[in-house]
């Protein structure tokens, strides 16, 4: 996996971990469930830098037609 995207899942992971630290002190269930989803988005956001790494597609703009 190229360092990029291994950095940004990293990165993308670390954001996760400070959502569920932060939600350990939430007593407020709504903020709680607002930070465990956001710590899932983050996951879900790693996992598809992780997979993006994996793809080698390049997108192309396509010419108009003529």
């Amino acid at each position: 996996m190229p360092i990029r995207w291994r950095d940004e899942a990293y990165t993308y992971r670390s954001h996760a971990a400070h959502c569920l630290d932060l939600s350990r002190d939430v007593s407020d269930l709504r903020r709680r469930l607002a930070l465990l989803e956001m710590a899932q988005v983050w996951l879900d956001l790693a996992d598809q830098a992780e997979k993006n790494a994996a793809t080698d597609l390049v997108y192309e703009t396509p010419q108009p037609p003529a």
